[in-house]
């Protein structure tokens, strides 16, 4: 017999914990049809009386038992999975709490504070009656062109 190590490689995942009150929360981030409260009858002719839950696990075809203060993973296939918290701190850790944001939303922000700035810079410009601030304009509204080609490009995906 052939023993193989492997590592877990870095990777990110979605989670949120299921309180036992939470369930409208829990579906928002699974999908409604993908997770459900026990109630009484359900925990009594289910395995485990002491599960709370149950999500579907697309990856395997099959529902799975959740119990209250385990953690709802999305994995790297989209799949959901109950995790126990403390194995959740012993192989994952936090990481930046916002998921990363797309090209065109980054440039949209961009885009608002060139354009305020420009604004603001402008009025200056009439009150004091000095200095040309079109620059911040301009840069402005090339980002309004850099965020229509991404979005552009980002329906073409």
């Amino acid at each position: 017999m052939t023993v193989t190590r492997y590592r877990k490689k870095p990777v990110e995942v979605d989670t949120i914990q299921w309180t036992g009150d939470n369930e409208t929360d829990v579906q928002a981030f699974t999908g409604r049809q993908n997770f459900y409260a026990l109630d009484d009858a359900d925990r009594a002719g289910s395995d485990d009386p002491e599960a709370t839950a149950t999500v579907y696990d697309k990856l395997h075809s099959t529902w799975v038992l959740v119990y209250t203060g385990q953690h709802i993973v999305r994995g790297v296939k989209g799949e959901f999975y109950p995790i126990a918290e403390d194995v959740l701190a012993e192989t994952y850790e936090p990481a930046d709490s916002a998921p990363p944001a797309d090209r065109a939303t980054v440039l949209r922000e961009a885009y608002e504070i060139a354009y305020a700035e420009g604004m603001r810079l402008n009025a200056l410009e009439a009150e004091i009656g000095a200095g040309p601030y079109r620059g911040a304009l301009a840069v402005a509204h090339l980002l309004r062109k850099a965020i229509s080609e991404a979005q552009q490009a980002g329906a073409q995906r």
